[in-house]
């Protein structure tokens, strides 16, 4: 599959490259092969769900959700905290959902989608504990 020319100039601009900058990335056949994909970044999102929450200084609570989008980014609400203890385990897994869709795989497909945040708990020295379920969910509803 080409890559169009549209899609390249975009990525261009959103990276903010000089032309001799583009033309050094363009020479490494993995970005061409991302950008093949890049279509499909936006048909996923990453939803990430607190199932507990015990002794969290932030305040997590069981039902609140985290959202990236299907390029990576964390959609934030206005105002809203997040514990960097509880982003830390869940980053690799963002980046695995990027990858597969980086590679044309299915990344709704996940063995391991379960993290703890990284306070070891109350009886292990720490503060507490926050549980959560990561889920990858392909917007348009089309199986791919």
């Amino acid at each position: 599959m080409a890559v169009e020319e549209t899609t390249l100039n975009m990525m261009k601009e959103m990276l903010g490259y000089s032309d001799e900058e583009f033309t050094k990335w363009k020479e490494n056949p993995r970005n061409i092969r991302v950008a093949e994909q890049m279509p499909d970044f936006s048909r996923y999102r990453v939803v990430v769900e607190v199932l507990r929450a015990h002794g969290c200084a932030i305040m997590h609570k069981k039902g609140e959700r985290f959202i990236f989008t299907g390029t990576g980014a964390l959609l934030c609400e206005k105002d809203r905290q997040i514990c960097a203890g509880a982003l830390m385990p869940v980053l690799p897994f963002v980046w695995s959902v990027l990858d597969k869709i980086s590679m044309g795989i299915d990344p709704t497909k996940t063995a391991f989608n379960r993290f703890r945040c990284v306070d070891v708990g109350l009886d292990n020295g720490g503060w507490g504990e926050v549980l959560m379920e990561a889920r990858v969910e392909r917007l348009d509803g089309a199986a791919k």
